[in-house]
């Protein structure tokens, strides 16, 4: 791909670093620790919005929660014309562990800072390609929503998805080295409680120990996992991990409760609540000593699993660019979340494709590769443009 239409690697550089220096951390990971004006979108929002309109495209602020909008511009292309939306998140996760978050560092080609790479570089790739595509001529109708609370619950684009009608084709801006990740793994996390009864010490018989029937338990679902024979080609099998563990009341009690956390990541083929009810049933037939109970509570975060079909129009033209510009075309499958699985299941196929290493986000010494994210913003304007 020989034309530049404009975006370059200093380009990149002087916008990213304008938007990791801004925090916007979400404020469901902000800790007690941090400034409370690190936490939320608002402030990154306003800089995103007026970038827009004083590089003449039309932005408007869609009102998601207090203080936390999102942003959505377009280009209108011809009457009849795909409509395809472009996403990127704009909150980041904490930055604990980090001596300066927020000045932004280049050296040898990246920039350091929170948000860099998760998903900053992706911002700056869409708001790259929207300012040189704007007085080319487009052959799709090109929307653009620059999303808050991609880090939890996927607030914003659920959100958006609510209020419009689904688009032809989609793309949604997370570091994947350049390559069309077209299948995606979902989250459903969940807590079970295990109930006992409490005791002294040193008459452990007259207690029910929780913490013991939750290793138990929590054997006995690995067993459940490990007679699953669920698998998808892109993707591998599921996965059930207990992230958290707590129990117990005092250092001389038979402990009456245990709390596990869990995280299943799933396939396409099942959705967060069945895979819960999966689980859920396979606890109910644990075998429970007597006075015990177990409850398994319905899922506080479920990320949808998603897969767009390799035919898929959006496959195709960011395949077409992608091979253009030497780069592997081949769709991919990735085991992270993200917002395309929601667009993906409110009826517009979205693939996910961005500059960066996934590896880098939530890093301590996050980076974008600046290059990286010039590359992608051309690679994005030949989506749209005819030739």
């Amino acid at each position: 791909m020989s034309q530049s239409h404009g975006i370059t690697v200093e380009a990149a550089a002087e916008l990213l670093a304008a938007l990791v220096a801004i925090p916007s951390i979400n404020p469901d990971l902000l800790s007690p620790d941090s400034a409370p004006e690190w936490g939320g979108e608002a402030r990154m929002a306003a800089f995103v919005h007026q970038w827009l309109a004083d590089n003449g495209i039309a932005a408007s602020l869609e009102a998601v929660l207090p203080g936390r909008p999102n942003v959505v511009a377009r280009l209108p292309g011809p009457e009849g014309a795909p409509r395809v939306v472009w996403e990127g998140h704009t909150d980041t996760v904490q930055v604990e562990g980090m001596a300066d978050p927020f000045t932004p560092v280049v050296r040898d080609g990246r920039l350091y800072g929170r948000g860099a790479v998760d998903d900053k570089a992706s911002l700056a790739m869409f708001m790259l390609a929207l300012r040189a595509a704007r007085d080319l001529p487009r052959d799709c109708d090109v929307t653009f929503v620059a999303a808050i609370d991609e880090e939890t619950t996927f607030r914003g684009v659920s959100h958006h998805v609510a209020h419009r009608p689904p688009y032809d084709m989609g793309i949604a801006g997370e570091p994947t080295g350049l390559r069309i990740v077209s299948a995606l793994k979902g989250a459903t996390r969940f807590v079970v409680e295990v109930h006992g009864k409490n005791a002294h010490s040193s008459r452990p018989h007259e207690g029910i120990d929780a913490i013991a029937i939750a290793a138990d338990l929590h054997a006995w679902l690995r067993g459940h996992m490990k007679r699953d024979t669920r698998r998808h080609p892109m993707l591998g099998p599921r996965a059930l991990t207990c992230t958290l563990i707590e129990g117990g009341e005092g250092l001389n009690s038979v402990p009456a409760l245990a709390r596990l956390t869990f995280d299943m990541r799933t396939l396409p083929d099942q959705s967060g609540d069945d895979a819960w009810r999966e689980i859920a049933d396979a606890v109910a037939g644990f075998p429970l000593p007597p006075g015990a109970r177990i409850e398994t509570r319905p899922p506080f975060i479920n990320g949808m699993a998603m897969e767009v079909p390799p035919d898929a129009a959006i496959v195709g033209r960011l395949g077409a660019a992608l091979r253009a510009a030497g780069r592997d075309p081949q769709p991919v499958g990735a085991p992270f979340g993200s917002d395309a699985s929601t667009f993906t299941r409110s009826g517009t196929p979205t693939v996910v494709f961005g500059p960066g290493d996934i590896a880098q986000a939530h890093a301590i010494d996050e980076y974008a590769d600046l290059a990286e994210i010039a590359a992608a913003a051309r690679i994005l304007v030949a989506t749209v443009t005819p030739g």
